[in-house]
């Protein structure tokens, strides 16, 4: 009976030793992926925050160029401004639908991928073989 009780207790530590393990797993996961997607996301907004930096300063010098052409530097401002103005209003009156789901698609795109990933990690642990097991336990 002394025996049954010690391999009853060497099997709940080990259980507590097994969850705290894979909780330890899922976490290192959970983490890799959202600094993954963090140092993704900081990437895209710089580069993005550059070329809006870079596109709105090629806009102005246009809109002085033509002004100089046209002999009116106001004039100049207002081309420039038009498809601004076109588009802007392109999308504050069209719906959303198409961008939003084009996003909500591409979220969970990378969810998926994520959760497909941490399984093959799963299964990639090395499983303890029986001899190791009965070593362990003595």
């Amino acid at each position: 009976m002394d025996q049954l009780g010690h391999r009853l207790k060497q099997l709940t530590v080990e259980l507590k030793e097994y969850i705290e393990t894979r909780l330890e797993l899922l976490l290192l996961d959970f983490s890799e992926q959202i600094t993954s997607w963090l140092g993704q996301t900081i990437q895209k907004t710089v580069g993005i925050l550059l070329l809006t930096i870079g596109f709105f300063f090629g806009a102005f010098a246009l809109a002085i160029y033509l002004g100089d052409v046209l002999g009116n530097e106001s004039l100049g401002y207002l081309i420039v401004s038009i498809p601004f103005l076109l588009i802007g209003t392109i999308f504050a009156v069209t719906s959303s639908k198409g961008l939003a789901t084009k996003v909500q698609n591409q979220f969970m795109k990378e969810v998926i991928k994520a959760i497909d990933q941490k399984e093959e990690k799963a299964k990639q642990l090395p499983e303890k073989s029986e001899k190791e097991q009965i070593s362990d336990k003595n």
